[in-house]
């Protein structure tokens, strides 16, 4: 176990050293979105902040979940990283991003709720509320990201732009649930993302968890029992595809 925690500790701290300009497109985003919300500070009211602050941590949120799918693949191709899986689980592997997108996007979320209260009175963000839906979207996103280090195309960059555009299109960030058909706002909310991030974007407007949505978190977390026993089957079988694409990868 030791030296499974100095694994993730010494690749904690080497996020930027690798894959650097990858690693800290995120944390690029976060900060341009910081510096667009301490702008409208300035220029805009209480109202249109609130309504600015719902709309950049939501897109912010979709950013996050998408890195940790993305860098995620880029983390276990490298050194040879598939090839090892027998010392280092390949679970394992995907820690030390989860953890540092993890951590920078919580450290600006609340960062955009202390720029809004410049300019809203007795506005806090609710943190329990924000770790735990934190939490909901890394145990959400883990299936998906050993599902994504399966995918074989020449075509990977063009892949990455459409998932993040029909991520995109598929929560509440280019409109508010209040604005589409009830009808549509239900099929959308069916999806575990739609969960996750308009949840993430409740509460940066003060909209806490209550006991009211307990039943959209027994559909989550029924969704999430699904997509775990599918993981757990085909895990062995990802990691001897996974042993085979990298060989493949060599010899060429």
């Amino acid at each position: 176990m030791n030296y499974k925690v100095r694994y993730l500790w010494r690749q904690f701290l080497d996020q930027t050293g690798y894959f650097s300009k990858h690693n800290l497109t995120p944390l690029l985003l976060y900060a341009i979105g910081l510096m667009f919300l301490l702008l409208g500070t300035a220029l805009l009211g209480p109202e249109e902040i609130v309504q600015y602050l719902y709309t950049i941590v939501g897109l912010m949120a979709a950013v996050w979940l998408f890195s940790m799918v993305v860098l995620n693949r880029n983390a276990s191709f490298y050194k040879d990283s598939v090839v090892k899986v027998n010392y280092v689980p390949l679970y394992f592997r995907m820690l030390p991003t989860i953890i540092f997108q993890t951590f920078i996007f919580v450290m600006f979320t609340v960062l955009y709720s202390a720029f809004a209260a410049l300019v809203v009175d007795d506005w806090l963000i609710n943190i329990f509320s924000l770790l735990y839906y934190t939490i909901l979207g890394v145990i959400l996103i883990i299936p998906f990201i050993l599902l994504f280090l399966t995918v074989e195309t020449p075509n990977l960059g063009k892949v990455n732009v459409l998932v993040f555009i029909v991520l995109i299109l598929s929560v509440p960030v280019l409109y508010l649930p209040e604005s589409i058909p009830d009808v549509l706002e239900n099929i959308l909310s069916l999806n575990p993302f739609y969960y996750v991030i308009n949840s993430l974007q409740a509460n940066a407007v003060q909209l806490a968890w209550d006991i009211d949505r307990l039943p959209h978190d027994i559909l989550f977390f029924a969704q999430i029992i699904f997509l775990y026993l599918w993981m757990l089957e085909f895990y062995s079988k990802m990691k001897f595809n996974l042993y085979q694409f990298r060989k493949k990868r060599q010899d060429a």
